[in-house]
């Protein structure tokens, strides 16, 4: 796996990057009637990356719900429905805090691409998604559904939602490779002794 992705950048950094953006409100995302869903588009840099999480800024959770996350396709300045991987969501608090969600499966954001992170939530609760009303060209849209992900509207509430994301650090690939190479080593010590 790690010669496959050799032609790769690791950065070890952020891909893109909102959080730190001034907070102008919060959208809230609700469980009831059809499960209703908030989406925010990025655009990654000039380098293809592995992703290895996404921080958003969430919280205010109220009720009973279940929060679920998805990387989709951008699909002519709308959420496609191409799922590119899930995310696992901790527990959403009463507050707000940055939360960190790590993808389901390995997942490689290629360069000048847009991507839109979908955040969605299903039961008899709700939780909030901060906002900015800061512009940026890494963020150019951001949307809404009531109807599950079937329609979008875009540019609601005011502003991008606050979101980072990020590629691996450097040391936990070099890790991982060592990790790699000595299994791979044991693996033909013992098909040595064995043929012996």
């Amino acid at each position: 796996m790690m010669l496959a992705n050799a032609g790769l950048s690791y950065g070890g950094s952020i891909i893109v990057s909102n959080l730190t953006d001034t907070v102008n409100g919060t959208g809230t995302i609700y469980g009831s009637g059809p499960p209703q869903s908030y989406a925010q588009e990025f655009l990654t840099g000039s380098s293809s990356l592995v992703l290895s999480n996404v921080m958003v800024a969430l919280g205010e959770a109220s009720g009973t719900f279940t929060a679920t996350a998805d990387l989709v396709n951008n699909n002519s300045g709308l959420p496609g429905s191409a799922v590119l991987t899930g995310f696992t969501v901790p527990t959403i608090p009463t507050g707000i805090a940055d939360l960190t969600l790590i993808p389901t499966s390995s997942v490689t954001l290629q360069a000048n691409t847009d991507y839109w992170f979908v955040l969605s939530a299903s039961g008899s609760g709700n939780f909030q998604w901060e906002y900015t009303s800061t512009l940026s060209s890494s963020f150019p849209n951001y949307a809404t559904s009531t109807d599950n992900g079937t329609t979008w509207t875009i540019g609601t509430p005011a502003g991008p939602f606050l979101l980072a994301a990020n590629s691996p650090e450097p040391s936990s690939l070099v890790l991982g490779a060592i990790g790699m190479l000595a299994f791979g080593s044991v693996v033909f010590v013992r098909r040595l002794r064995t043929s012996e």
